[in-house]
């Protein structure tokens, strides 16, 4: 567009464009002066609704009148186009301008004054900006604020212009209860406008997060960073206004701009008063010179200097550390969060109606768990207390908790009806009393809307204040159908009792039924995707129409109930596992947190979507936040472990492992993946092979001992003890070999590994060629199982087949490639440096094994040195520099 002339504008330059419109510079050749218009974009200009949101945002910063509110001129339509007139402002945003050098304490209060004028004009006629940001705001060449962009702004009691209360504004600096899609008003203002003046301050918006569900977390459970950490100058009056500006509560927030405003026009009046807020008369510790008037300059201003009497400096002494526990602690005692476990209910009644009371005690632990102010510990976590003899003392310290919320469930029947009565007791850990308690009863086809209301009168006990959503998904049920309610807690305790085929089959059909006899079933919906991705990403059913069975159920899940955690995380579920579709799965499980905060399920989704993009330190960052959230479950600790291994922090990674075990002594799992650990680390063949056994004498059979039987397999073989190693490969047999998410190793293949190394090379050949034979069959079936391609290229190259075995393996990558897989693509290349070492490809086969040790993998050089499968390259130059580092 620049160049043309559009009614009497010349465009002479476009300035940037933004959610709501593209700006250009122009001249008006009426009045001989340069302006800025702002088009709507094509790609909403269709939109009834967006072309009323652009007039309502023109109409609304039109009717401001204010030097630090950018002028609104005019709004015209040309060529079917609608734009809006507005002043120029030649200048640079706020952001700009502290990003060229930190501003000074007085430069940012004398801007944070103007932008709050601003604002107060804007309140006082009933707008709300709602995109309050460093760069919304411009500084013009005679140092003047100017407030743009009202593309947001509402105006009190206007007509909602969308069905919907989306999110909006610009996630780092909104506030909580703007994320959390509540009606706002001046104080979610409020709230932005502390993070800007955090930000000019410090460089920095005060709550971080590498993608959008930990900003959202940040924002709604943490504090913010200390900003002494970035100023030491700043003055204790200003970190007062701070505080109170970002305070998470609306209520404890400043009620208005303009108490905050006031506060920090008085700071630029008296900006030469500034307090360090280093430890007073520490400065010998900080190699910091001593303030020259020490005592004055740390008093607040509303502490003159003639009240330093005997109990003056006394009271000041005071002041000094409640200021150091106030700014330094992180939190206070007033916004400590209450947390508490739901332990599981204990059913007086008949054992086959322990599902129903699981059920209800995992359905009061959900609903307590979209309670913002209440931190609760996950279910799975819960689980492992049902039936203990521990105190709630011993509970609530190992589970970092102060209330415990426990239950007794009876049954009986009268008139015909079965009824239950549940009596839930809140005790408080502190000294064991109770702090709530009260007896509930209900026919069973009604016993549903018992949990909602046990989690309601818990929260009103506990004092936890309430947002209007989250009381509302507090009283909402799942489903007013009994029957079909009892078929879904059913299907739950098929479906998360194992990843077995048969348990999760059973659990659809149990979800169907449910779904059948209460179509707008959410909570069933979105269960339903979650097992049909589930059977999909373990291998059981790789088809297209698997994927299509979960994206269906998610979908008709979210159209019933959209602001359900549930149906959110089923859609980011199956972004993940059936199209490995990271950017959406992040932006379900957002939302999934966005409507339950407290919800450690999710994080640990969000660890596994970020280890398999290979962003393994913030993957490392959410398994712990899930883990603070669900302390005892081994699972989670394992994944940690593993995360841990991938970046070779193989140390750290052990001590998980070891919790992982304690935790869950028969896990065979973790033993499989603290052995493969310690040859990584220290090819401490020993060591592992100790710990092999240790698992193998847990009893288990079959395919769940698979894993330790290879480990051995590749212990025995490392060390050239071959008659272990072919005893290890006997009782794969009857599983058909190793399979999992990463491997596709038939008894066949490895055995054709044995017999090379043994150097009998006819039967070696032999079992290559039956490993083929079973591989190709299974790729007829399976034609995009990058496992199969790899493992058949193996088998190939055995077999001398090298142009076929090469491009095999190369198929193996070009199926799964790294850049879209980091975990499981690793593996795809270090089974290709196997193909090129067989193939006598040995400069290639270095140059990938060189790759793998360049990022986050299961490679290790210590490993690599024992492993049989590169004993062809023990001999080369360049693997030996590699392996000891030097390449």
């Amino acid at each position: 567009m620049i160049g043309q002339t559009i009614s009497n504008y010349k465009i002479l330059d476009k300035l940037g464009e933004g959610g709501m419109g593209i700006v250009y510079k122009a001249h008006d050749t009426k009045l001989d002066r340069e302006v800025a218009l702002k088009f709507l974009p094509h790609y909403v200009a269709s939109s009834d609704t967006e072309r009323a949101r652009f007039l309502q945002e023109a109409k609304a910063a039109a009717t401001l009148n204010h030097p630090n509110v950018c002028v609104i001129y005019d709004i015209q339509e040309a060529d079917d186009q609608q734009f809006i007139v507005m002043e120029y402002v030649d200048g640079m945003t706020v952001k700009q301008k502290f990003s060229e050098s930190p501003l000074k304490i007085s430069d940012a209060i004398s801007y944070a004054v103007q932008i709050g004028e601003a604002l107060q004009e804007a309140h006082a006629k009933g707008i709300v900006h709602r995109d309050v940001k460093s760069e919304n705001i411009m500084i013009n060449s005679k140092n003047q604020i100017k407030v743009m962009d009202f593309g947001l702004a509402k105006l009190r009691g206007s007509v909602k212009l969308t069905k919907s209360s989306s999110t909006t504004g610009t996630l780092a600096y909104m506030a909580p209860e703007q994320i959390q899609g509540q009606e706002i008003d001046a104080r979610a203002d409020i709230f932005s406008f502390g993070v800007v003046l955090y930000e000019m301050l410090t460089g920095n918006t005060p709550f971080r997060g590498e993608h959008e569900a930990a900003m959202m977390y940040s924002i709604l459970n943490e504090e913010p960073q200390p900003i002494q950490k970035f100023r030491e100058d700043i003055s204790s009056e200003l970190l007062h206004v701070l505080h109170r500006a970002l305070e998470k509560d609306p209520e404890e927030r400043y009620q208005t701009v303009k108490d905050m405003t006031i506060d920090l026009r008085r700071m630029k009046k008296e900006s030469t008063r500034v307090m360090r807020t280093q430890d007073f008369g520490s400065s010998e510790k900080s190699g910091s010179k001593i303030n020259s008037k020490p005592m004055e300059s740390a008093l607040p201003m509303w502490f003159s200097k003639k009240y330093i009497t005997g109990a003056g400096i006394l009271l000041l002494i005071a002041l000094t550390f409640v200021f150091r526990e106030y700014f330094f602690s992180g939190s206070t005692a007033k916004n400590e969060k209450k947390t508490m476990v739901v332990l599981p209910f204990e059913n007086l009644g008949p054992s086959d109606k322990d599902y129903f009371v699981d059920g209800m005690t995992d359905e009061i632990t959900s609903r307590l768990s979209g309670v913002s102010g209440l931190g609760v510990i996950a279910r799975t976590s819960a689980m492992q207390y049902k039936g203990t003899s521990k105190t709630f003392k011993q509970i609530g310290e190992e589970l970092g908790v102060n209330f415990i919320l426990q239950g007794t469930v009876r049954w009986e029947t009268l008139n015909g009806e079965t009824h239950v009565r549940v009596n839930p007791t809140v005790i408080k850990v502190e000294d064991g009393t109770q702090a709530w308690s009260q007896s509930m009863e209900s026919v069973l086809s009604s016993a549903f809307k018992l949990q909602s209301d046990i989690a309601s009168k818990v929260a009103s006990a506990l004092n936890v204040a309430l947002l209007k959503s989250e009381k509302q998904t507090l009283e909402t049920a799942l489903t007013h159908n009994s029957e079909a309610y009892d078929y879904y807690l059913k299907a739950v305790q098929y479906s998360e009792r194992s990843n077995s085929l048969n348990d999760m089959e059973i659990g659809i059909q149990l979800l169907n039924r449910a779904i059948q006899l209460d179509p707008s079933f959410a909570a069933a919906y979105a269960k339903l995707s979650y097992v049909h991705s589930n059977i999909y990403w373990f291998y059981y059913d790789r088809s297209e129409s698997r994927v299509e069975e979960s994206r269906i159920a998610a979908e008709r899940a979210i159209q019933l109930a959209p602001q359900l955690s549930e149906t959110r995380a089923a859609m980011a579920w199956y972004y993940y596992h059936g199209k490995l579709d990271y950017e959406n799965a992040l932006e379900q499980f957002s939302l999934a947190l966005k409507y339950r905060p407290n919800n450690p399920d999710v994080d640990y989704g969000v660890a596994a979507v970020l280890r398999r993009q290979g962003k393994m330190k913030e993957s490392v960052e959410a398994f712990k936040r899930s883990i603070a959230g669900n302390p005892r479950v081994a699972e989670i600790v394992r994944q940690l472990g593993e995360t841990l291994t991938l970046t070779r922090d193989y140390e750290e990674a052990d001590t998980y492992y070891s919790k992982a075990i304690l935790l869950s002594p028969d896990n065979i799992d973790v033993y499989y993946e603290k052995a493969k650990s310690l040859l990584l680390w220290k090819s401490d063949l020993a060591g592992a092979r100790k710990i092999v056994e240790d698992g193998k004498h847990l009893g288990k059979v079959g395919g769940e001992t698979d894993y330790l039987n290879y480990l051995k397999f590749l212990i025995e073989l490392s060390q050239g003890n071959f008659n272990d190693a072919e005893d290890a490969l006997k009782p794969m047999s009857s599983s058909g070999g190793l399979s999992d998410q990463f491997q596709f190793y038939p008894t066949s293949l490895l055995r054709a590994q044995l017999e090379t190394l043994r150097g009998n090379k006819q039967i070696a050949a032999v079992w290559f060629d039956s490993a083929r034979i079973f591989i190709e069959q299974h790729l007829k079936t399976n034609p995009y199982d990058e496992r199969g391609f790899s493992s058949l290229g193996i088998a190939l190259a055995g077999l001398s087949q090298k142009e076929n075995a090469i491009r095999a393996g190369l198929r193996g990558v070009e199926l799964l490639p790294i850049e879209k897989e980091a975990w499981r693509g690793a593996f795809r290349i270090y089974d290709l440096a196997k193909i090129y070492a067989l193939t006598g490809e040995q400069d290639k086969a270095v140059n990938e094994l060189e790759r793998l040790l360049s990022i986050p993998s299961e490679t290790s050089t210590i490993w690599l040195k024992a492993d049989p499968a590169f004993v062809s390259l023990r001999g080369n130059k360049r693997f030996q520099k590699l392996v000891s580092g030097k390449l």
